[in-house]
């Protein structure tokens, strides 16, 4: 079976040019511009780095879309530590897998996963605590097993240096590209303002890129996903108010107001006199032995490898859900031709409902808990048992979907606790607590789920941060020891 999908039923993709590059000594062919990792996954190539500290081997789409993924981290033409799931293929590359020894496939050093019970966290610490001396040298020899205290190569520290680009105030920054924060920049922009729209990814349209099911749309009507955001990052590029900054990174915000973008061209210090955070939310895992392992794969990654870079994840899969994103994309699954060995839902049949399941034709499990993912370097299979007792089924596969739900990815924000800006213990399903008044938070940051209600919701932020009075100096994170009232979670608010 071809993981190539040649003729997708519901999101038409233009192959890109077809493109060759070094893999550990062998040519292998991808299609430009798609991740380094997606085109690896469809030349068969499963094991994409190993974990740091017991070697245990690690695959595409276990934690992809988070803002750290250390699953796929890849040597690139000298440059290590190189996400390949957010690194695009250009060609001519030279990719070697990193933490294994002698290659990532039979990696030696595996042997430490058999003995981590006598290596938990800091137990340098405590074997050599009468020696610091060792300790220090226990220490360099595992900086050396985890994959570091390597060197840099001169051409790679020039190619990933990038000048700095000044500082630049502006009226509002939109950090995220997604659904919420284009709805935002086009709506000030449409009452004046001058924004910046930040976005991590190459294109605009955040997870909704990957969405076939209709969304409606305001005025009535709906459309896919996809195409929805294509429309508005159009808007966006075409409008003459809005600077779109693609492939950048918001690296935080700093004393003074400060927010360093990390941009393909450079590092650009903005300073702007609003903030719009919509910067989305990612797939939480379900916890159970083996999900680590390669061919357990988060939902939001199989629905960017399928409906995005056209590539099946595999060839028969079990999705494990608790929720009803599960079914969706267990559908979408099946419109690609990936065999569905099962359809497991964690919730009882109660709270699942009748009739959700009975188009798709699967066998479906509700209730039933995860025992454990079987195979070693790879997913061969999911042990399940019932939650009220009784045998347990095994179930065979070479790919396991986990649809557990999503977290708002509220980090920028979080930053600012300290301060006592937000709080944490806001109520369930909407992120963070209120923001000062010249910041504004929407869509999957701030616990919206629904891609309609993220919309209003980012237009909605847009339109107030544009009424809101511009100040002489831009706006700027409160100075530690101004007087500031307890929260309920332990921070601060004004």
């Amino acid at each position: 079976m071809n993981l190539r999908i040649t003729a997708h039923p519901a999101a038409p993709y233009a192959r890109a040019r077809r493109v060759a590059f070094t893999f550990e000594g062998r040519t292998l062919h991808g299609y430009e511009g798609e991740p380094v990792s997606t085109a690896l996954h469809a030349a068969g190539v499963r094991v994409l780095s190993r974990s740091f500290k017991y070697h245990r081997p690690r695959g595409i789409g276990l934690t992809c879309g988070t803002p750290s993924c250390p699953s796929c981290q890849l040597t690139i033409d000298g440059q290590y530590g190189v996400p390949g799931c957010a690194t695009p293929l250009r060609g001519g590359e030279s990719v070697r897998r990193e933490r294994a020894w002698p290659n990532a496939d039979h990696d030696l050093l595996g042997v430490i996963d058999r003995f981590s019970a006598f290596v938990p966290a800091g137990f340098q610490f405590r074997l050599f605590r009468r020696s610091p001396r060792l300790a220090h040298l226990a220490e360099r020899a595992m900086g050396v097993i985890a994959g570091g205290a390597r060197e840099v190569t001169p051409g790679a520290i020039a190619r990933a240096a990038r000048p700095g680009l000044g500082r630049r105030r502006t009226a509002l920054a939109v950090v995220g590209g997604g659904a919420a924060g284009l709805a935002a920049a086009l709506s000030a922009a449409d009452a004046g303002l001058e924004v910046a729209l930040v976005d991590q990814g190459d294109d605009l349209g955040g997870t909704l890129r990957a969405e076939t099911a209709p969304v409606p749309v305001p005025g009535g009507g709906d459309e896919p996903g996809f195409a929805l955001v294509a429309r508005l990052a159009a808007r966006a590029a075409a409008h003459p108010s809005v600077e779109v900054l693609t492939g950048s990174t918001a690296l935080g915000w700093y004393e003074g107001g400060l927010l360093p973008v990390h941009t393909p061209e450079g590092v650009l210090v903005l300073r702007p006199d609003r903030l719009l955070v919509a910067t989305g939310d990612y797939d939480q895992p379900l916890l159970f032995p083996g999900n680590d392992r390669p061919g357990v794969m988060l939902a939001g990654a199989v629905q960017r490898l399928i409906n995005i870079d056209h590539v099946r994840p595999g060839r028969r899969a079990v999705v494990v859900t608790a929720d009803a994103h599960g079914y969706a994309v267990a559908a979408q699954l099946r419109a690609v031709g990936v065999e569905i060995a099962a359809l497991v839902d964690v919730r009882p049949q109660t709270a699942v409902g009748t009739g959700v399941v009975a188009p798709l034709e699967v066998p479906h499990l509700t209730g039933h808990t995860v025992l454990e993912a079987l195979g070693r370097r790879r997913v061969t299979g999911l042990a399940v048992r019932p939650q009220d007792g009784g045998r347990a089924v095994r179930l065979g596969c070479d790919v396991v979907v986990v649809s557990a739900g999503r977290r708002p990815a509220e980090e920028l924000l979080l930053q600012r606790l300290y301060h006592g800006d937000i709080m944490l213990d806001a109520a369930p399903g909407q992120g963070v607590g209120e923001p000062p008044g010249g910041v504004g938070v929407a869509g999957g940051a701030a616990g919206t789920t629904d891609p309609a209600l993220a919309l209003a919701q980012g237009a909605e932020e847009g339109a107030r941060l544009a009424r809101w009075p511009p100040r002489p100096e831009p706006l700027q994170p409160p100075w530690p020891g101004r007087p500031c009232r307890p929260s309920p979670s332990g921070g601060t608010f004004e």
